[in-house]
């Protein structure tokens, strides 16, 4: 089995690879998207296995995914395929200032039914680490019981479980619903990873300390905050209760493209606990993919793979971060 587990809703991707419109583009290169499918190509890409959760429709969108992750490597064993719901798909088309636009065909997809029962026949061995996050639990009630469930049954088989929580409001009926199903789930994980204004929204403290305080009492292990394109920080206690930091800053590169750096981020954090690297490569190592990851125009095409990584690390500028 894969050491790597992730659920999700993986898409096709249609790019106007320019700056043109939707209505200037005369082609539109198909490309994979969605987070949690950028994250397990980030894991195979550094060398390790991944195992995919998710329902795809018994559509062309769907064959596509899975002949593209059966030709990578990732295990699809624990995929559904449905007749009675499409499977999702998006448009994006490139920006100037790096943010690109995105168009989501992704209302009631395939993904968006995926039952907690499908956790039932998932075989956990050689699992050591899942990873999941508040995109797929926010589709529907049901995929929010799928990813609580599955987060459950991989600590009832000792599996480190990595949440980022990656907020998506306009998925949710509030601010306010989002909030408190995003923290739920942030008390089941070992390794909670938002972003800096995602910390404060969902914390509702601002210094990066008192965000990973906040989630340290609740049980978590590790807290690790994303501190845009300038660094990341990791917190956790130390054998006297107390809080232990580390800050590693990023490196210097010119942004293409911001989409995928945070799932870049999170594979390289996932790799790095697989291979037992200590808080400060860890970081280095997450920093290293997501500022590599903005460089391509693609979610996921620019990420690198080991040792694409290791020369990037050895060779690229680095920002000063203070914490």
């Amino acid at each position: 089995m894969s050491e790597v587990m992730t659920i999700g809703e993986p898409m096709v991707n249609l790019i106007a690879d320019s700056n043109e419109t939707y209505l200037e583009a005369r082609t539109l290169p198909r490309q994979m998207a969605g987070a949690e499918f950028n994250v397990a190509i980030g894991v195979t890409r550094q060398g390790h296995s991944v195992s995919y959760v998710t329902t795809l429709g018994q559509d062309w969108q769907g064959d596509l995914i899975l002949d593209y992750m059966r030709g990578i490597g990732i295990d699809t064993s624990n995929i559904r395929r449905t007749s009675g719901a499409a499977t999702g798909y998006q448009l994006k088309v490139r920006s100037s200032d790096g943010e690109p636009k995105v168009v989501y065909f992704r209302s009631g997809s395939a993904a968006s039914q995926t039952a907690p029962d499908i956790v039932d026949g998932i075989d956990f061995d050689g699992v050591r680490i899942l990873h999941v996050t508040g995109i797929f639990s926010a589709l529907t009630d049901n995929t929010y019981s799928t990813v609580s469930r599955l987060m459950d049954a991989a600590h009832a088989h000792g599996v480190t479980v990595l949440f980022d929580p990656n907020p998506r409001p306009t998925l949710w009926p509030s601010r306010e619903a989002m909030i408190e199903a995003t923290n739920r789930l942030a008390a089941k994980c070992d390794v909670f990873m938002p972003g800096l204004e995602e910390g404060q929204l969902f914390s509702g403290v601002s210094a990066p300390r008192d965000i990973a305080r906040f989630y340290l009492d609740m049980g978590v292990g590790k807290v690790i905050i994303k501190l845009g394109d300038e660094g990341s920080a990791l917190f956790e206690r130390d054998d006297n209760g107390g809080i232990r930091q580390t800050a590693v800053p990023s490196f210097t590169v010119d942004v293409v493209d911001t989409v995928g750096a945070g799932d870049g981020f999170a594979s390289g954090v996932i790799t790095a606990l697989l291979e037992g690297l200590d808080s400060e490569h860890l970081l280095e190592r997450a920093n290293a993919v997501g500022a590599i990851q903005v460089t391509s125009v693609s979610d996921s095409e620019g990420l690198p793979t080991a040792e694409e990584l290791r020369a990037f690390i050895a060779s690229a500028p680095r920002k000063k971060l203070s914490l």
